[in-house]
């Protein structure tokens, strides 16, 4: 009876096509091509961020121009400089660094050719001349400083090159700045897993136990000075997760919405992409929104202000905004029920609940043009010629804004907590130059 029952059961799963392999095939997306690096270069895709040459992608940690020595090739670190960071600020990643410690051996335990590589500024893995020099094992090299013990010592002699290639997980927060989801970091030393996908426990200290302090989600890498002339070439490091919502070339995945002519007609040019940027002239009121929705988010803008103003604005503050979680279903129009992440001169940051959308929030509030709006708590802005960096994490129902890498406005409770996302229109010109959401 059992196997009466099994070849009926066979037969219907084939009269219903369910062993068809085409139901299991995916089609898109289709994955970005990436082209390898071949004899130690980066791949394709990779920031360089030491190429023998210059340390323009570096700075000391007041922002000066650092003076390690660049010699052949080789950055060396000089001993009572200072640590070294990145300019550009960094969250999940895949790192390349090649690194050698003084062939003549000086000092031993921790004070032997010692540095570090600090994720997002306060992670820090393990550089040490670890060849046949005893210290306490959660601090050797290819160690989570403090915290995680390498899987097996695959150092090499001193004066010899070595490779770390490290895999990581950024930390998310809660507004509160309770942990979300901690780090996650897999380090292989020499192409020999040494660390695999170990939880980091908070920022590294010297002393105590590691305990996790918010802060921005994406922050500078950083090279450690500790007495110590270790050198390091071939530093790359390639961004995950990183979905460009703008390809620089067109609106793909972009649709426009001008007031009293609907979606798609821009007889003016409103919107147009020039040399890799787009540039919205603000004549008149609308914006670009994209195709899809999403749902806890971190998204960057990178943007300035133009020149030109346009009537009811043709005066006054230049303005514009990003409008977010505009849900499915709502009609498009002049403006939906969303969150505005203010961008105009003075005010950036500020939110408006557009529309019927809601919000707590620790600043203080008041009910405009029928709208709440919650100022910043100050003005981080660039000057009007220069680039600003607007930042907004959505997390559930809880929100955050950054203006240039600084916390100015927080909320919780969101009646609303996904959908699209618009770059406004409204009387005066505008450039945005990347547009980068990161899942959260």
């Amino acid at each position: 009876m059992k196997k009466i029952v099994l070849v009926l059961s066979l037969f219907i799963v084939r009269l219903c096509g369910q062993d068809d392999p085409k139901l299991t095939e995916i089609w898109t997306p289709v994955p970005a091509l990436v082209t390898p690096g071949i004899n130690q270069a980066p791949p394709s895709d990779a920031i360089v961020l030491f190429n023998g040459t210059t340390l323009d992608a570096w700075s000391t940690e007041n922002g000066s121009a650092p003076n390690w020595s660049v010699d052949n090739g080789i950055l060396t670190v000089k001993p009572g400089s200072g640590a070294i960071k990145t300019r550009q600020a960094f969250a999940d990643c895949q790192l390349h660094l090649e690194w050698r410690t003084p062939s003549m051996v000086s000092g031993n335990g921790q004070s032997r050719g010692n540095s570090g590589v600090f994720l997002q500024g306060r992670y820090e893995i393990q550089i040490l001349d670890s060849h046949n020099n005893p210290t306490y094992v959660n601090g050797q090299a290819g160690a989570v400083y403090k915290q995680h013990i390498p899987e097996v010592n695959a150092s090499l002699p001193p004066g010899e090159w070595q490779a770390y290639d490290i895999i990581y997980t950024a930390p998310r927060f809660n507004n509160d700045g309770t942990i979300k989801t901690p780090a996650f970091v897999t380090v292989l030393h020499n192409g020999v897993l040494v660390q695999n996908h170990v939880e980091i426990k908070g920022g590294t200290g010297h002393r105590g136990q590691s305990q996790y302090g918010k802060h921005p989600f994406q922050q500078p890498l950083v090279l450690q000075e500790h007495k110590n002339p270790v050198s390091f070439r071939n530093i790359w490091i390639r961004e995950l997760g990183v979905h460009s919502l703008f390809n620089g070339t067109d609106t793909k995945g972009w649709y426009s919405y001008l007031d009293k002519l609907g979606k798609n007609v821009d007889p003016e040019g409103n919107f147009k992409i020039e040399n890799g940027i787009l540039h919205v002239a603000g004549k008149s009121m609308g914006y670009l929104a994209t195709e899809h929705g999403y749902t806890n988010y971190y998204l960057k803008v990178v943007f300035k202000w133009g020149q030109h103003q346009y009537a009811p604005r043709a005066t006054g503050k230049r303005d514009s905004g990003i409008l977010y979680h505009f849900g499915e279903g709502i009609p498009d129009q002049v403006w939906p029920k969303s969150f505005e992440y203010q961008v105009q001169e003075g005010d950036c940051g500020d939110y408006w609940c557009v529309d019927g959308a809601t919000t707590d929030s620790p600043n203080p509030s008041s009910i405009e043009w029928g709208m709440k709006h919650i100022p910043r708590t100050a003005n981080f802005e660039s000057p009007r010629d220069e680039w600003n960096i607007a930042e907004i994490i959505c997390n559930g129902t809880q929100t955050e804004h950054y203006v240039n890498g600084h916390l100015v406005n927080s909320g919780t409770n969101a009646n609303v907590s996904s959908g699209k996302i618009l770059l406004q229109s409204e009387g005066a010109e505008i450039y945005y130059k990347s547009v980068e959401l990161i899942a959260y």
